[in-house]
């Protein structure tokens, strides 16, 4: 079906027009002398310069490009280590405005102990983790003194620097009528090539970022389908939105239960991204663009987060972005149904049962885990469409995820090895870690034990999470991974510098596209499970 007909009430924007540039954080220089939000030009930029200082056992070390900086204005900045090498500390910046006139200011940035490499015990890369905190603390520090232009220090991880200064710039104002825009334009000291794909890394979690903390009124099914079209084809991905009447000719029973409580249409992105010929890898995410918890109902301050429980959609698309502005040799499919989970005289009750595309009855006990009825006939479709080699879910789907590891690792499941030996390589890299749990049969017989239905959407018990992986789990016939980022993946409460606090995560996106990106590909070394 065209896209003019699917979207026929609204004024569509040319999918050929190039993404808008709220979506990044760095803005190309060459702007019109008045832009459209109102900000002042590059012309009048106020510059800021973010360097970087490692720290030894007895003394600190300027980073190669500070000591290059250094060198050339006479070693104003080494006269200061003395006076801040004792509070200098990793995830701290300080000021100084006497060194450049060039420069309104430099933070001068701890990137923690020189080349510390991969840490086992915490499952990180701790050079490249290092090297965001430090950047993020820096581009954060001159981000909120109103600088325009940074310029940021290499590090001994290029790639890992750019995400973290893309990142750390970044800022959700939308609705803000007051006020200058300043977000800045992030540059590196000089250049290198692997600040290019940190860059883009960057800017495709601020998407993610974005879309998930967009208001629901404003971030509708419809509105994310468009903003897909927007951004993605464009790059080459091959964007279909499906209406009601064909989710319903499909027979997306369960899907159309929690729509049905809702006004707004709910609708089922298909995105086909084919840059190789290998069978491809098919994603799923649960996109509810507003969950209220239908007839059981959220608190209050759950549905403060509750416009983000779409943050799997949004990882899902930004990390397809990520793989077709870097070009990756990669072939992928996904599947995402899009709808509100809301109160009405029609909306699902409890203890109604419902019959999932591949014929499974479902007893709903609870309308507020509706994420996993979503995504079941989302599975269901895609895998009998694309015979996928690989399957991948990813959703905020229970509370006992953000209760067992908060904002630290996101959960994944899986149903053979090498999934998680890749998923947690590219985690270690990119400082979105996850965690395995189990996908045991004890957990299936929690969701399974009643005689008059084949599945319960709760089940008896406990460890919430394990049942809704064992729920998707039937509906499964290849190698799959479920990535459960209830707690990473919405608002950042203890968020590292790089993050802004209160506002949407974005996260895993990274994690995501780097292991999208090499999941073919097999060290010299693995990580040993955990």
């Amino acid at each position: 079906m065209g896209r003019s007909k699917l979207f026929s009430s609204l004024k569509l924007i040319s999918y050929i027009q190039k993404p808008n540039v709220r979506y990044c954080s760095c803005v190309p220089a060459k702007e019109d002398a008045c832009a459209k939000d109102g900000s002042r030009t590059r012309s009048s930029a106020k510059k800021g310069l973010v360097l970087g200082v490692y720290q030894g056992e007895d003394k600190v070390e300027l980073s190669p490009d500070a000591a290059d900086f250094d060198q050339k204005f006479g070693g104003k900045i080494g006269k200061h280590l003395n006076e801040v090498s004792s509070v200098l500390k990793l995830g701290k910046a300080f000021l100084m405005t006497d060194v450049d006139s060039d420069y309104s200011a430099i933070a001068l940035t701890s990137l923690g102990p020189r080349a510390p490499g991969y840490n086992d015990c915490e499952a990180l890369d701790e050079t490249r983790e290092n090297a965001r905190i430090g950047v993020g603390a820096g581009v954060s520090l001159l981000e909120q003194l109103g600088c325009d232009h940074v310029v940021v220090d290499r590090t001994d991880a290029p790639d890992a620097a750019a995400e973290a200064a893309h990142l750390a710039a970044w800022r959700f104002d939308e609705f803000k009528t007051e006020g200058e825009h300043k977000q800045p334009e992030v540059v590196p000291y000089s250049a290198v090539g692997s600040w290019d794909t940190g860059a883009v890394l960057g800017r495709c979690q601020n998407w993610a970022r974005f879309l998930s903390d967009m208001p629901a009124n404003k971030m509708t099914p419809m509105d994310f389908a468009q903003e897909c079209l927007n951004v993605l084809c464009p790059l080459g991905v091959r964007v279909l939105a499906h209406e009601r009447s064909w989710i319903e000719a499909q027979g997306m029973k369960a899907f159309l239960a929690v729509a049905q409580g809702s006004c707004t249409p709910p609708m089922m992105l298909q995105l086909e991204y084919t840059a190789d010929s290998a069978p491809p890898t098919l994603l799923t995410a649960k996109g509810t663009t507003y969950d209220s918890g239908g007839l059981c109902l959220k608190s209050h301050e759950d549905m403060v987060q509750a416009r983000g429980c779409m943050a799997g959609a949004a990882v899902v698309v930004a990390a397809i972005r990520a793989c077709a502005e870097l070009k990756a040799r990669v072939n992928l499919r996904a599947l995402i149904p899009l709808c509100e989970n809301m109160i009405s005289g029609q909306c699902m009750k409890v203890g109604d049962v419902v019959t999932a595309l591949n014929g499974l009855s479902i007893q709903i006990e609870d309308t507020d885990n509706e994420g996993r009825l979503m995504l079941a006939d989302a599975l269901v479709y895609g895998q009998a469409l694309y015979k996928p080699r690989m399957l991948l879910d990813v959703a905020t789907l229970t509370r006992g995820m953000q209760l067992a590891t908060g904002e630290g690792a996101f959960g994944v499941f899986v149903n053979s090895p090498g999934p998680w030996a890749g998923i947690r390589r590219a985690g270690a890299a990119t400082g979105d870690r996850p965690w395995l749990f189990p996908t045991w049969h004890f957990f299936e017989k929690r969701i399974t034990d009643d005689p008059a239905v084949d599945l319960r959407n709760r089940g008896s018990g406990k460890a919430s999470a394990c049942k809704a992986a064992a729920f998707l789990k039937k509906f499964v016939c290849t190698d799959w991974m479920h990535m459960d980022v209830s707690g990473v993946g919405r608002m950042a409460r203890n968020a590292p510098p790089y993050l802004r606090p209160g506002r949407m995560s974005g996260r895993p996106t990274r994690t995501l596209a780097s292991y999208l990106m090499h999941a073919g590909e097999q060290p010299e070394q693995q990580p040993a499970p955990v």
